[in-house]
Order: C-alpha cells, then structure tokens, then sequence
C-alpha cells in the first residue's frame, strides 16, 4: 500500500483525506496533518509567510513514512512563492529539504494549465470576496496569464452579501457552485480553460459532465492536485475521464 499524506489548510474539516481513502481504498493508506501555528489567521501576511509552517508539516510526514505529500489550498502556493516560478521553486525547496516528494496544490493548478496550454482563462472563485479576488487575479495575470472574466457568488447575484458566503465555512452545494461557473463562462469570450478555486469548491463528482456541457476543458484546484496524485503514485485513472 502506498502511503499520501495530507498538509490540510488551517481551520478546516478538509474532505480531501476522505475522497482518496474512498475512492482508492485498495491502493493507498492515507494520513493527515493541519499547517501550523495553532490560531492561524488567514491574513495574506500569514499567508505569504507559511512556507516554515509549510515545511514542518511536510517533516512530520515524512517522518511518518509517507511515499508522497501534498498539501490543500492553491492560494497558499501563489503567495508564499509570489510568483509561478517562485511557487514552483517553494515546491523544489520543501521536497529536497523533508526528502519526500512534495505537490503544492497551487502549482498542481499551474501544471493543469501547462498541460492544456492555457493563457486566457475565465476563472470562478465563487466564495472569492473583492480583496481575495483582487490578489488572486493579480497573482496570474503577473504569471503571464490573461483573465477574461472572473465573478463571484455575490457579483453574480447568488448570495446578497459576503457575510452570508463566508457564514458557510466552504460548504456549497453542487448545484450553487455549477450555477455560478456557468455564469463566468457566459460572461466570457474566447477563453483557453476555465479556472476554478480555491480548494473549498469539491469538484470531482461533477467536473467531467460540466465541462462537456460547458465546452471549455475546466481545472478545478481540487481536481488538479488529484491528477497529479495519481499520476505520481500510478493510481487507478477513471475519476480523471
């Protein structure tokens, strides 16, 4: 049995831990650790400076015996590496330095849309507030990336304020998040792929099917971080379809 480990974002029931160990219970032994210190706030300073948090976790896991880690939340990778290459660069660091391969999920995104040679990307972040969208946004179009639309819940009309998206704590139904993707991808023009994030969207249930509704090829961050997984530890392929 080949053993994951899971770097889960700070104050957070993280499902991804419960979707590998059921969808590949013959395969794999999973295990968990949650990014230190305790009481992490989730200012973008926090942020930017997690990478010593980052690398703590990913130690434990190795030592653990873990044949491979990642970690959950793409936006963790886009400002601790503050760039594409320096987000990629942070990866290369933690792996050398805990001595088992590590997947960032932000650069699992960034792979996802090398591999389809996207540039132009309609991106839906649905729980996304003005701040949040702003950084992101900023982060892809600094990499080289051009957004051609990019709306949230509450641009879009789906929730009246942020209070409400943020009182959910990442808990959206299927059928609010697709309504809102497909809105971004009606407010876009000649775009390469959809981007959707961060990881508190869980889109394995639905990606294919929207994605040949919508006619667009669609990387979700979940979706992303579990391609490379399976692809780095041979896994059974058929989510991937």
């Amino acid at each position: 049995m080949k053993k994951l480990g899971i770097i889960a974002a700070p104050g957070w029931f993280d499902p991804t831990l419960k979707e590998f160990s059921d969808l590949h219970a013959s395969e794999l032994e999973v295990t968990q650790t949650i990014l230190p210190p305790a009481g992490f706030d989730y200012s973008f300073e926090a942020i930017e400076h997690s990478a010593e948090g980052l690398l703590i976790a990913a130690q434990q896991l190795s030592a653990a015996g873990c044949d491979l880690i990642i970690q959950v939340g793409p936006a963790f990778a886009y400002l601790a590496g503050g760039s594409a290459e320096g987000a990629r660069a942070l990866e290369r660091e933690l792996s050398e330095r805990c001595g088992v391969t590590v997947i960032l999920n932000g650069v699992a995104v960034l792979d996802a849309l090398d591999d389809l040679g996207a540039k132009n990307l309609t991106m839906s972040c649905p729980y996304y507030d003005a701040e949040w969208k702003a950084v992101v946004g900023d982060f892809f179009e600094k990499s080289g990336y051009h957004i051609t639309a990019f709306e949230t819940f509450v641009e879009q009309g789906l929730f009246p304020n942020q209070d409400l998206v943020s009182a959910r704590g990442y808990q959206f139904t299927d059928e609010e998040v697709i309504e809102s993707v497909k809105r971004c991808c009606a407010a876009s023009t000649d775009s390469d792929a959809v981007l959707i994030g961060g990881s508190g969207v869980r889109s394995l249930r639905w990606k294919s099917q929207l994605q040949e509704d919508v006619g667009l090829p669609m990387v979700p961050a979940d979706f992303a971080l579990y391609q490379r997984v399976v692809s780095a530890l041979d896994l059974n392929a058929e989510r991937l379809s």
